[in-house]
C-alpha cells in the first residue's frame, strides 16, 4: 500500500529537528504548538516509526529521524524548483522567425547558436514555410524576421547569398536518365517553376510524380529514387544528393537568400539576429 508523505508534515519536522523543540519550531513556522505536536503524531503514525525523541530538554531526531529529514530536504527542494519554474517566465523575451526549408541545414543550427551567446534567456520560436507563405506571414505581422530563397530580393529585403540550384536525388538512384523525367517537387515549391521552365527550354519531357502541396511527400520519393528535385548547392537533406549528370540535365538558375524584417516591437532584437545570420552567411 502506497503512502503518501506530507509536505508540510516534512516541513515541520526538519524545522522541530533544526530548532530542537516544538514551541521554537511552532514560532518559526506561524504555527501553534499543539498544531506542531500533531503533525509530528500523525506523522509518526503513518509510518509506524518514532521519528523525534527528547535528549534532556531538546527535542531531537532519531536515527530514522535523521533518514527521513535526508529525504525530506530533497523533496522539498523539488517542490520549491516545481513552483519557481511556474512563478519564473522561461524567457526574457522572445522571436518569431520563419525560414524556407531549403536552408534550415545546415544554417540555422549555426545562426541559432551564435545568437544564444548575447541573448541566453531569449525564445526563439522557429517556423518553416515556403517563401510566398512566409513574406505574406511577414506582412501580416506572424514574423519579427523571415529568410527566404527568392530569384531576386523584393522590396524591403536584403541579400545575404547567391547559390546555384542543382539537382538532387538519391545518391545511388538512377531515376534522372528515364524519360520522361520524374520530377518530385511540390506544387508550392519555389523551384519548381525554374525547374519546369529549363526543362521545357530543353526538350526533355517529365513527369510530375509528386502531385501535392506539401513538400515531405515530394522529399520521400526523390529519397526513393523515384523522381528528382532541385535544392540550393549547400543544402543539406537526408537521403538526397547532388547528381553528377555529366549535363544530361539542363543548367538551373542562381537562387538568392534573403532576409526581411519587420518593423514591430521587437526590432532591436531582430537586428542582433540578423547581424548574426549574416555573419553566417558570410554577407559581412
Amino acid at each position: 500500500m502506497h503512502r503518501n508523505l506530507d509536505l508540510v508534515s516534512l516541513r515541520t519536522l526538519i524545522a522541530v529537528a533544526e530548532t530542537g523543540g516544538m514551541t521554537r519550531a511552532a514560532n518559526l513556522l506561524h504555527m501553534t504548538q499543539s498544531a506542531v505536536s500533531m503533525q509530528m503524531k500523525r506523522l509518526e503514525e503513518q509510518l509506524s516509526v518514532q521519528l523525534l525523541t527528547r535528549d534532556g530538554r531538546k527535542v531531537v531526531a532519531t536515527v530514522e529521524g535523521d533518514r527521513l529529514i535526508s529525504y525530506a530536504r530533497r523533496l522539498l527542494e523539488i517542490n520549491n524548483e516545481a513552483v519557481r519554474s511556474l512563478n519564473e517566465p522561461l524567457y526574457d523575451a522572445s522571436i518569431t522567425c520563419g525560414v524556407s526549408a531549403d536552408i534550415v541545414h545546415p544554417y540555422l543550427p549555426e545562426i541559432l547558436r551564435g545568437f544564444q551567446k548575447n541573448y541566453p534567456r531569449l525564445g526563439i520560436n522557429l517556423k518553416k514555410d515556403f517563401s510566398y507563405f512566409l513574406r505574406r506571414g511577414l506582412k501580416n505581422g506572424i514574423y519579427d524576421v523571415i529568410l527566404t530563397t527568392e530569384l531576386a530580393a523584393s522590396d524591403g529585403g536584403e541579400e545575404l547569398c547567391k547559390q546555384p540550384l542543382v539537382w538532387m536525388g538519391n545518391s545511388d538512384g538512377n531515376c534522372w536518365q528515364e524519360r520522361p523525367l520524374p520530377v518530385a517537387l511540390s506544387h508550392n515549391c519555389m523551384f519548381r517553376k525554374p525547374v519546369i521552365e529549363a526543362l521545357d527550354n530543353a526538350g526533355i519531357a517529365w513527369i510530375d510524380v509528386a502531385q501535392s502541396m506539401n513538400d515531405i511527400s515530394a522529399l520521400v520519393l526523390s529519397a526513393a529514387d523515384m523522381g528528382v528535385r532541385a535544392e540550393l548547392e549547400a543544402g543539406c537533406i537526408q537521403g538526397i544528393s547532388e547528381i553528377n549528370h555529366n549535363g544530361a540535365l539542363p543548367p538551373l538558375p542562381d537562387y538568392c537568400v534573403v532576409m526581411y524584417q519587420s518593423p514591430g516591437l521587437n526590432r532591436e532584437i531582430a537586428d542582433e539576429f540578423s547581424l548574426v545570420a549574416k555573419q553566417v552567411f558570410g554577407a559581412i
